[in-house]
């Protein structure tokens, strides 16, 4: 069997993109990802979409696509202040549980968004939290962590070197740092998050976005060193490892290779058609089309990160940076086939579905 794959292998390889949200009861984007040989991992966010509702659509398209469409619960970190908060955030994760979730996910309003009654914020490692991190810990339930943002969200726009991270934070104001001064720096996100991962080392965590510390592989690596139970996700930013890669190829070899195990591939991390422009096309095209549409453009993307891992092809990328002179397109890293596997489907598995 040979080590590496070929462009020609990716429709027949396992693939698991990890990181989606999926808010809606047409499953035409489900049915062309089976086809595909791709399986997808729904998560449940704190969004303005309802909760509830989210719930329902995740247990009603695992119930018709066991196989294909799994997800990720979570809890209304929003009622923090209740006396019963903990109770009830553990009660709605054991529904989640038993309708077929593979995890909890938390979410960035805590620590961006959430405040108690004397205006701090509240961040991950406040105690009103810890009786939901105890329980999860105890039944081996994966927590999936969005915790802060990329570090140069606390930068001005037109200091941003990655032009994705630019764009965002132009569109959403409200999460871009450097216009809230008041709230936490990116170091006390880490910071909280490290000792959530130091005093729960039994409970699997996985930090979404590369754990927020996507500025530095460095930094990850020393996280998975000392955290045995600590994975990251790649979802959302690939722009990043592009532009390590253009700094330093070799050295972004070697974190794969050498964390091959603890890293799960995620992909754009798109969102519902409830936000912005795709909320009109959702109002107005037929949502099978759009459906398609999204299937496609989403397949095209999970095959370039897939060519990029697998091969030495040049992969398009467009401009990753705000740099005129910036490249469009970036070779391959061409990591073995076992790596290839692991990063797309065997660790999605081990962490969310407890099969080594």
């Amino acid at each position: 069997m040979k080590d590496y794959y070929s462009p020609e292998d990716f429709i027949k390889s396992p693939k698991y993109d990890a990181h989606i949200h999926y808010h809606t009861f047409h499953d035409l984007f489900v049915r062309k990802a089976e086809a595909a040989n791709l399986r997808l991992l729904s998560i449940n966010t704190n969004l303005d979409f309802p909760l509830s509702t989210q719930y329902e659509i995740s247990k009603f398209l695992h119930q018709r696509h066991p196989e294909t469409f799994n997800f990720i619960g979570s809890f209304d970190a929003s009622k923090f202040a209740s006396k019963t908060f903990a109770e009830d955030s553990i009660e709605q994760i054991k529904k989640y549980m038993a309708a077929g979730a593979r995890g909890i996910k938390i979410w960035k309003n805590v620590g961006m968004v959430l405040k108690n009654e004397d205006g701090q914020y509240i961040m991950v490692d406040d105690p009103v939290f810890d009786p939901i991190f105890a329980f999860l810990e105890k039944e081996k339930i994966p927590l999936l962590a969005h915790l802060g943002e990329p570090r140069i969200c606390w930068l001005p726009l037109e200091d941003m070197t990655i032009n994705a991270c630019r764009k965002y934070f132009r569109r959403h104001p409200n999460y871009h740092m450097y216009l809230h001064p008041e709230a936490p720096s990116h170091e006390q996100h880490i910071i909280a998050r490290d000792h959530i991962l130091e005093r729960y080392p039994g409970l699997i965590h996985i930090g979404a976005h590369l754990g927020s510390m996507e500025w530095s592989l460095e930094e990850v690596a020393k996280r998975l060193d000392k955290f045995p139970n600590f994975y990251v996700d790649l979802a959302g930013r690939f722009e990043y490892i592009f532009f390590h890669t253009l700094q330093n190829r070799n050295s972004v070899i070697d974190f794969f290779q050498t964390y091959q195990n603890r890293i799960v591939y995620g992909g754009w991390d798109f969102v519902p058609p409830t936000f912005g422009l795709k909320s009109l096309l959702w109002k107005y095209l037929p949502h099978e089309f759009y459906l398609y549409l999204l299937f496609k453009y989403t397949y095209r993307i999970i095959k370039s990160h897939w060519l990029f891992l697998a091969t030495d092809a040049m992969i398009k990328t467009g401009k990753i940076t705000n740099n005129p002179g910036s490249p469009e397109h970036i070779k391959g890293l061409r990591l073995s086939k076992n790596i290839v596997d692991r990063i797309f489907f065997e660790n999605a598995r081990c962490v969310y579905f407890k099969e080594n």
